[in-house]
């Protein structure tokens, strides 16, 4: 009973990590974008794009991840 009550406090602990990661990553995909637009150096240019899809690779793991918890309540209820 005790696991029971540990694995549902630890719930939203995860959704608030994953928003918070989520948000996280938008930020940096965002600021990276206007990071590319503002440079003319390659070396920078570069930068950025590895950036940009590190990001981006960050916030499709962490959305299915999200999508995977999601499947998970609804099959418990």
């Amino acid at each position: 009973m005790n696991f029971i009550k540990t694995k549902k406090a630890s719930l939203p602990k995860k959704e608030d990590f994953l928003k918070k990661a989520l948000l996280d990553a938008q930020k940096r995909f965002d600021d990276a974008y206007k990071g590319l637009q503002n440079v003319n150096e390659p070396d920078l240019i570069d930068s950025y794009i590895y950036e940009i899809n590190a990001a981006t690779l960050k916030y499709k793991v962490l959305l299915q991840e999200v999508k995977m918890m999601n499947d998970d309540n609804r099959q418990a209820h």
